[in-house]
């Protein structure tokens, strides 16, 4: 019988009817660069990338809660060495009883989150998450990522029903422009999303529904002394509370 994975649903962010999947951040992230953070398997001590400008909110959930690094790392170790029809598989294997029990119990389908942390890791795994898309049609997905390369590469293959948000500060963030993708940009105020035209996600709904690019405030335990750091400590004394329990529902 195969691994079973972790899927889990809501959290204080996410709205409970998002069933999201996600791996360990930094590890499986190769197109990371401006966020690059890394919480060590063992210990969660966060080790930051050389060009890091603000650090990587899933990564800094891993270095606090030991349960949580675990079940990602769980999540990763059965998958990665899996071809593309093993990771299919596997995916709709572990999420159809939970996409049946919430389509019963509450009369609608789930809304699938491909990451909170973790990004696609290799090409066979992103092809399989539009093939489970493709499969659980219309049941609606949705993911950040910083692999504007496989979207490109596979762009006509990406089912209506999945909504990607390319995340700025990548390596390839030239191809976001080259090809007017939908992206979503971190920024440290909120002038700074006013100048650049874009509104401020507090819930995801700009990020799983169908509209322009958009922003989001920094937020998550940023290191000492950076700017990034600073940004957040200003953003408190005008009352941010950060992507918790306190922001804006659904």
């Amino acid at each position: 019988m195969a691994t079973k994975l972790k899927w889990s649903q809501g959290n204080v962010k996410l709205p409970s009817r998002i069933i999201h999947l996600s791996l360990p951040s930094g590890y499986s992230c190769p197109m990371a660069l401006k966020c690059l953070a890394k919480a060590d398997k063992h210990t969660g001590k966060i080790t930051d990338g050389s060009e890091q400008e603000y650090r990587c909110y899933a990564a800094m959930q891993e270095a606090r809660h030991t349960a949580l690094r675990k079940s990602r790392w769980h999540n990763y170790q059965t998958l990665k060495n899996l071809n593309l029809t093993g990771i299919y598989n596997t995916l709709k294997s572990t999420l159809l009883p939970i996409h049946e029990d919430f389509s019963h119990n509450y009369h609608l389908p789930p809304i699938i989150r491909a990451h909170v942390g973790g990004d696609f890791f290799k090409e066979d795994y992103f092809l399989a998450w539009l093939k489970l898309a493709e499969t659980l049609e219309p049941t609606w997905f949705y993911s950040y990522t910083k692999r504007t390369d496989l979207w490109i590469k596979h762009i006509e293959k990406i089912p209506p029903n999945f909504e990607l948000n390319a995340s700025r500060g990548g390596k390839r963030d030239d191809l976001i422009d080259k090809h007017n993708l939908k992206c979503a940009e971190v920024v440290f105020n909120k002038n700074q999303a006013k100048k650049k035209g874009l509104l401020i996600d507090h819930d995801d709904s700009l990020a799983y529904t169908r509209g322009p690019s958009f922003a989001q405030l920094i937020h998550g335990c940023q290191k000492a002394g950076s700017k990034a750091s600073k940004a957040i400590q200003l953003l408190k004394k005008e009352g941010w509370t950060g992507y918790n329990k306190d922001s804006k529902g659904v």
